[in-house]
């Protein structure tokens, strides 16, 4: 195992020894590496790496983004929990380990930090679950809760989680560690269908926190009775129908369900088309699940990446400056200034969120809706929240935004995309009754469509302007 530094942050003074095997907290830290544990009030910030579908870059996503981060001079550690799978010890250029995460679980190392592996990358940390028991991949709760308790327990900075494909318990629970979890999806259809689903699993599985309270479960159960048949068809109902039972209990479910702040990013994008798809995936999971869900943007193809592979290096390290890298780089900045529009609330282990610490920013008033001129309203909107074309433009990633602003229809994408792109900057914005103005503006764009077969329609070969 290759030597590590020892932390420049002064956490490793004289500890009072401990047994291996002890709780984390309690375990001495080595000279050479990050120490093994560190108060849970100066935890690292957890990213999780997801998605429901294998081969959509997941791996490849999360060892440059823990290579941006460590870029930044902070103390990353990226963990391969996809026990079934896990290769990123290939990806980072490190020799098969021979310790595992499995090795922590069976008490061949008695902390987290004992398996952290120096990879190439200045501050960056590798804990392979390469060759993990057949077992280790579907860990009992208490093997998992332990492995939990270590992630939370090493004195590093960030820690970066490589999941599994998949939707089961497992793959959620680790999702739902993390401070923000990143749900990777390609342009495939099938890829598309699996994040929706693993979106879906992931917001039910984080609501099991505070259902499992006896209030809550009380009201639930009474629920079901009552509606025999009845099927949960999204989180909203099922507040809504909670409340007119026990309101108490439907607010507990509800700060929960506000505290899921999940990220979309879409990968190997490669044309105008699959740059839609983003915003129309958020706004299904917003009118099925009725949460946030922020919008990271695309990420292009890039023949770099699969070099870099071969090479056994982050692509971010291997190719700084091609597109990946920097959009990687990007995203780095991005999660780590928490540049988000949803909530800050986060929940604490007993499920009822804690608001981020320090008063948050006063929100400048909006204009009064105008849906005679949608598209000038949402003009006035980020004028009167002071921000320039070019910033909402690079917040968003859409480049279409003067278009829009304008009602530059014939520059404009077909509807199924202008709708996505419509809801993704009403919701950065902040812009109420946002359902009502995106129907206004789609009415006005119908109008001026061409008529099938028309000169200037896709019927007639001559499409729109991509964005």
């Amino acid at each position: 195992m290759a030597t590590m530094r020892t932390s420049a942050r002064g956490r490793h003074g004289d500890r009072g020894g401990s047994a291996r095997g002890a709780d984390p907290a309690a375990c001495p830290s080595a000279p050479e590496r990050p120490g093994s544990a560190r108060p849970l009030a100066g935890a690292p910030r957890i990213w999780a790496v997801g998605g429901g579908k294998g081969g959509v870059g997941k791996s490849v996503i999360a060892s440059s983004l823990a290579a941006a981060i460590a870029g930044t001079g902070r103390r990353c550690a990226v963990i391969d929990v996809d026990l079934g799978g896990a290769n990123l010890h290939t990806l980072l250029g490190v020799p098969r380990p021979r310790l595992n995460l499995s090795s922590l679980l069976t008490g061949e190392v008695g902390s987290l930090a004992e398996l952290m592996v120096q990879t190439s990358v200045p501050n960056l940390w590798l804990v392979s679950g390469n060759q993990a028991l057949l077992d280790g991949a579907n860990p009992k709760h208490s093997q998992k809760e332990k492995i939990f308790r270590h992630i939370r327990a090493l004195d590093v900075d960030d820690v970066v989680l490589d999941l599994g494909a998949g939707s089961t318990f497992n793959v959620l629970d680790f999702f739902l560690l993390a401070r923000r979890g990143l749900v990777v999806v390609t342009p495939e259809p099938t890829a598309i269908e699996n994040a929706e689903h693993f979106l879906k699993a992931a917001f039910y599985r984080s609501l099991r926190v505070v259902a499992g309270r006896p209030d809550v479960r009380a009201a639930i159960l009474r629920l079901r009775e009552d509606r025999r048949g009845w099927r949960v068809r999204s989180g909203p109902e099922l507040i809504a129908l909670v409340r007119e039972i026990d309101p108490p209990a439907a607010k507990l479910l509800e700060e929960r369900a506000q505290a899921f702040l999940p990220v979309l990013l879409v990968n190997q994008v490669r044309t105008a088309e699959h740059r839609g798809i983003g915003p129309q995936l958020l706004a299904t999971c917003r009118d099925r699940l009725g949460v946030p869900i922020e919008f990271a943007g695309c990420i292009d193809t890039d023949p770099n990446v699969p070099a870099a592979v071969a090479q056994g290096q982050p692509a971010f390290q291997a190719f700084p400056h091609c597109g990946f890298s920097r959009q990687i780089d990007a995203l780095a900045q991005r999660l780590l200034r928490e540049e988000w529009t949803a909530p800050r609330a986060r929940a604490d282990e007993s499920g009822v969120p804690s608001e981020a610490k320090g008063p948050a920013s006063p929100r400048r008033s909006l204009p009064a809706l105008d849906l005679a001129e949608p598209g000038a309203y949402l003009r006035r909107c980020r004028e009167a929240l002071g921000f320039s074309l070019a910033e909402m433009t690079e917040r968003t990633r859409i480049r279409v935004l003067d278009h829009i602003e304008g009602e530059r229809f014939e520059l404009l994408p077909p509807e199924p995309y202008l709708k996505g792109y419509l809801l993704s900057y009403g919701q950065e914005l902040g812009v109420p009754e946002l359902a009502r103005l995106v129907a206004s503006y789609l009415e006005r764009f119908q109008r001026t469509e061409p008529p099938p077969g028309a000169a200037g329609s896709p019927a007639h070969g001559l499409r729109r302007a991509r964005p």
